[in-house]
Order: structure tokens, then sequence, then C-alpha cells
């Protein structure tokens, strides 16, 4: 399967977006849900995050039910596809028009 390269600015594309870990990666859609996850794939919405920050400990992204780290990536995320759009030529207020027709919502 061939991946979009992310668009999330990270400071290593081998390394945890998180702890920095540099072994057991795997890629992780900042945002998702119900039709939205081939979306963020095809735009470029994910990060490279380590299995204990993914989904193996309770601060981890899908397990923490404060969800503070899956609200700080839907942040991140919506942020870097307006830039995206803005450095296109798009006003802010087109830009994230488009964002929130594409997505349903804004995740400020």
């Amino acid at each position: 399967m061939k991946y979009t390269q992310s668009i999330i600015p990270q400071q290593s594309p081998s390394q945890c977006f998180f702890c920095h870990k540099q072994y057991d990666l795997c890629r992780h859609h900042c945002l998702h849900g119900r039709g939205i996850k081939p979306l963020a794939e095809a735009d470029g919405l994910w990060i490279w995050i380590c299995n204990s920050c993914h989904n193996m400990s309770n601060e981890s992204v899908h397990l923490d039910p404060e969800r503070k780290k899956d609200r700080s990536l839907q942040k991140i995320a919506q942020d870097s596809l307006i830039a995206k759009y803005r450095k296109q030529g798009l006003s802010e207020e087109a830009a994230r028009h488009c964002f929130r027709e594409r997505y349903g919502r804004f995740y400020d």
C-alpha cells in the first residue's frame, strides 16, 4: 500500500511524535472516526507514534480518558491542513471553510 506523505510537522520521521522512541513505531491518523480516516490519509494527516504512546498505556492517544493527546493531534492536524490551503493561495476564511466542508467540523 502506498501512503501519502505526512504534512504534520515532526522532528524526525523515524521516531515517536511524543516520546521520540525510535522503535515499535506505527502510523496514527490524527483525525479518525466514521469516514474520516481515509480523508486524513489522503491529506497526509498522520504521524509516527510508538505502541506505548499509541494504545498500550493509560496515557496513550487511544486510552487516555481525558483524550489530551488525541485532542492535541486533532488541532495540529487541522492547523496543518489549513496552513497547506493557505500556501495554495486561499485566505484564512476560505481555508477554514474548506477544512470544515471536508471534515464536517473544527477541532478548536
